[in-house]
């Protein structure tokens, strides 16, 4: 899974990646899986980086406040760090997209740090595990 974020400075990987990129917006999941498909088939050797704008806090609620007006032309997430690498984890594991661009929904959100923390859960999650 690949992941991009979105700022003032433009848009940066905080992955590594060698395939031709194709971003893409979509109001929901459903549609930007339906974009995948439709760009993998005319081109199976590109990744579709889906946009999500984001407001990341440390509870549901304070996540609310942070978020600005919703665009319904994007994908919107408000919660924790958490529930954000559970939602991009599930975006990988059914196809919906090859890696996202994280846009904040607020100014005061930074989404460098909230990838790479994202990054750091979803790499947790891959860590095997004592029983």
């Amino acid at each position: 899974m690949r992941l991009f974020v979105a700022d003032d400075g433009g848009v940066s990987e905080l992955t590594d990646g060698d395939q031709q990129i194709v971003r893409v917006t979509a109001p929901d999941l459903q549609q930007a899986r339906r974009v995948r498909a439709r760009i993998r088939a005319g081109s199976g050797d590109v990744a579709v980086i889906l946009d999500i704008t984001v407001a990341v806090a440390a509870d549901f609620r304070s996540a609310q406040q942070v978020s600005g007006p919703a665009d319904s032309r994007t994908v919107h997430y408000a919660g924790t760090v958490a529930g954000l690498a559970g939602l991009i984890s599930d975006i990988a594991s059914a196809e919906v997209a090859d890696g996202v661009t994280l846009i904040p929904a607020s100014p005061r959100q930074d989404v460098g740090t909230v990838g790479r923390d994202v990054l750091g859960r979803l790499a947790a999650r891959d860590q095997p595990r004592a029983s």
